[in-house]
């Protein structure tokens, strides 16, 4: 059991860190008569404040620690904040969420043959000599975005040309899961909901744009 443990310790961490962020919202929803709609409706409240869109970049930063998807936070932004102030809010903490991973992969690079994922031998090379463009390339392939930036750590790529590929990187998936959620137009917590036809063929389209340019990548670089 305890071998288990060690080889499988930051998944547990994970679930114990999970179980302690239910338990808080438990806790405090109890604490406070709540149902989970009316729990909904207060953190709608609270991200409609002014200090709003930092709550939300503080989330989004710690997001890689618990591996909460990221598309849903970006969703979430286009349903409070809309398309516009949605895709600038998403935009920045997404970009900023890769700098943790990015951090612990420089704190704990150890021997780079035991640690390397096997797609990224592919990029090698190019992170060396080119590691603005070598990012890019990873972003729009869609690799495992932590597991992308936890190795970028290792290989220590330089942080200026890691964060500025990575936040060009995320646009046009940023601003088509902003889309998503911008068409949600109404309050979900009543039910009244409805969708916005326009903006969710826009958001549709870049993802088709979007798997387009992956599938181009992937065939010319055989990942």
């Amino acid at each position: 059991m305890l071998k288990w443990v060690k080889n499988h310790r930051w998944q547990v961490v994970v679930v114990i860190l999970w179980m302690l962020f239910l338990l808080g919202i438990n806790r405090y929803m109890a604490a406070h008569n709540l149902t989970f709609t009316g729990f909904l409706e207060e953190l709608s409240d609270i991200f409609s404040q002014w200090y709003g869109p930092l709550i939300y970049i503080a989330i989004y930063f710690l997001r890689p620690v618990v591996f909460f998807p990221a598309s849903l936070l970006t969703i979430l932004a286009g349903s409070i904040w809309g398309l516009g102030l949605g895709f600038v809010f998403s935009l920045i903490a997404g970009t900023l969420s890769s700098i943790l991973p990015y951090v612990l992969g420089r704190w704990f690079a150890v021997a780079e043959d035991a640690t390397l994922q096997p797609w990224i031998t592919h990029f090698t090379g190019m992170i060396r000599t080119h590691p603005f463009q070598a990012v890019l390339i990873i972003r729009l392939l869609y690799l495992p975005y932590d597991t992308a930036t936890f190795v970028m750590g290792i290989l220590r790529v330089s942080f200026v040309p890691f964060i500025l590929a990575t936040g060009i990187g995320n646009i046009i998936g940023t601003l088509s899961f902003v889309g998503i959620g911008a068409s949600l137009e109404g309050n979900i917590t009543d039910g009244g909901v409805s969708l916005n036809p326009v903006v969710l063929i826009f958001s549709f389209l870049l993802l088709i744009v979007s798997i387009g340019i992956t599938r181009y990548l992937r065939s010319a670089v055989d990942v």
